[in-house]
């Protein structure tokens, strides 16, 4: 069903003018802002193999294994740590720490020291939960 509107100076009746125009408006404004909602600021993807120790093995919410170097795991809530056989592979000054099963792969998980801190690593912030350090929600 058309709009129809009276028109004051014929008496007669006219086309509804206001949609027409607001839907050029609408395209004109979707044209301008297009290219900065598609900016290449935008994060992009590492790629496999690439992330190193400490940092965040995290890609749109999920945990993505491959994208640690290949001497690193996946771990502690998101974050490339390294893999171990024994516990000497596994020292962090100032922290109590030992070489663990966590997710299939045998990594060092570092315990809280007594005030409940975690080292800081220079990658992904650590927070203590149940006596260990991992990754920051």
């Amino acid at each position: 069903m058309r709009a129809e509107h009276r028109s004051l100076s014929t008496g007669g009746t006219a086309p509804a003018y206001y949609s027409r125009m607001c839907n050029k408006n609408i395209i004109a404004l979707c044209l301008f802002v297009a290219p900065f909602a598609c900016s290449e600021d935008a994060p992009t993807r590492p790629d496999d193999g690439t992330v190193q120790a400490w940092d965040e093995c995290i890609w749109d919410g999920q945990y993505v294994r491959s994208l640690c170097e290949a001497d690193l795991a996946c771990a502690w809530n998101g974050i490339c740590v390294p893999r171990c056989e024994g516990l000497s592979e596994c020292m962090f000054e100032g922290f109590e720490s030992k070489c663990e099963l966590d997710d299939g792969e045998n990594v060092c998980k570092v315990r809280c020291n007594e005030d409940r801190e975690c080292p800081q690593t220079g990658g992904a912030q650590l927070h203590c939960l149940d006596s260990f350090c991992v990754r920051e929600p």
